[in-house]
């Protein structure tokens, strides 16, 4: 009964981990503002826009549930996070700074 008590909220914590995305800030200040380009390890690259808290620099690692639409917290390797928009992600870095020039 125990472990069932202490595995609980475990479980739960369980999708949250699953949807975390990880990848590297390839692009800051896109189109002179603090939005950025990433590059997943899975290999998207996602358009985001900064809307307060830490800005994430070029070269940074950062995880996420990046492969979404709308607003999501984003985070460095150090646990810094910020609410970034997420217009797009795309299979080139062409199209995404589309999303996040037009």
């Amino acid at each position: 009964m125990k472990i069932t008590k202490l595995l609980a909220p475990l479980l739960l914590l369980a999708p949250l981990v699953a949807a975390a995305e990880t990848g590297t800030v390839v692009k800051d200040n896109v189109c002179s503002s603090d939005n950025i380009i990433i590059e997943t390890d899975s290999g998207w690259y996602v358009a985001a826009e900064w809307y307060g808290g830490p800005v994430l620099f070029e070269g940074l690692r950062v995880y996420g549930n990046m492969l979404t639409y709308g607003m999501v917290d984003l985070c460095d390797s150090s646990g810094n996070c910020g609410p970034y928009w997420i217009e797009d992600y795309e299979s080139n870095i062409g199209a995404a700074f589309e999303e996040l020039c037009d």
